[in-house]
């Protein structure tokens, strides 16, 4: 790779942020002050738990989120140089990310430090503090396909009859561009097209259904996520930085297209996109069961 001038100028400004980051690691911020009540003044780890406030990253470094360059300004050594920082300044604040999987690429372990760095934490120099940023859902989750929080989602989220066999049928009308029905006590589906030019209310089943779950194709913004998770994520470093490219230009969507079906990646691609739509079905799904589950009673005692 040829060293131009505008690389040179953004490794002089990683050199700065590491540096900056590396202040915060000299000179961490302040214990909060707090009055340990008289039944735990023999245990203030205890006590610096409970009454300690919450601040974000950002608060307690003095450093801003938007001081991170975006991944594809940046080559190889530089994210790795951010991430190695970032994680003297967590050792400084007595923070422990314990949920960083083993195989996540640094590229990606840079987006996820990065774009989480106004999650709130406590600062407690006395016992530390554990930090999980996994949310548990494989839709939201900030370390994407190399988190194993989705692994057996149908084994314990959702009901047996909401199996892969559904689920495929559901994509199978997704695929066609349609909206689905689904009739969630008899499993009946119901397809219609998004832009239909004539559709009679009266000829919709789906109206009369009690219980009516409905998936989507994904919107664009959707697309365009995941998309780029695939292209940022690429062990392909060439495909990878050629994706990401076409993906800022006019036409994103047919020019992904485009180059992916002329690659050697055409077939990863769509597994990958089949097991997006996949998750993408099991969140609704799961959603909506959430949604009509029944609240304990307020005279019920909790369990604990």
């Amino acid at each position: 790779m040829v060293f131009n001038k505008s690389n040179q100028l953004m490794q002089n400004y990683i050199n700065q942020l590491v540096a900056d980051l590396e202040a915060v690691v000299q000179n961490p911020p302040n214990a909060a002050y707090i009055e340990a009540p008289p039944h735990l003044e023999e245990e203030p780890e205890i006590a610096e738990v409970a009454l300690v406030p919450y601040r974000t990253i950002e608060e307690l470094t003095g450093i801003k989120q938007e001081a991170f360059p975006e991944i594809i300004q940046l080559v190889g050594g530089q994210w790795e140089a951010v991430n190695t920082a970032i994680f003297r300044v967590f050792e400084a604040l007595k923070i422990d990310l314990v949920d960083t999987p083993n195989d996540i690429p640094p590229e990606w372990l840079y987006e996820v430090l990065t774009t989480n760095w106004q999650h709130p934490v406590q600062y407690l120099p006395s016992s530390g503090m554990d930090l999980e940023l996994c949310t548990g859902d494989p839709m939201t989750c900030p370390y994407g396909e190399y988190c194993d929080c989705g692994e057996d989602w149908d084994a314990y989220e959702l009901p047996e009859k909401f199996g892969l066999q559904l689920i495929e049928r559901v994509i199978k009308e997704i695929e066609k561009d349609c909206v689905c029905y689904l009739n969630a006590e008899t499993l009946e589906i119901e397809s219609v097209l998004k832009s239909p030019k004539k559709q009679k209310q009266a000829d919709l089943k789906h109206k009369n259904w009690k219980e009516c779950y409905v998936f989507e194709p994904f919107n664009n913004n959707e697309q365009m996520e995941i998309m780029t998770r695939f292209s940022e994520s690429n062990e392909d470093e060439n495909l990878s930085e050629e994706l990401l490219c076409v993906l800022e230009s006019k036409e994103p969507f047919a020019n992904f297209n485009a180059l992916i079906n002329t690659s050697n990646q055409c077939k990863i691609w769509c597994d990958y996109y089949r097991e997006r739509l996949k998750d993408h079905i099991r969140q609704n799904i799961y959603q909506e069961l959430q949604k009509n589950s029944k609240p304990l009673d307020n005279d019920c005692e909790l369990p604990f």
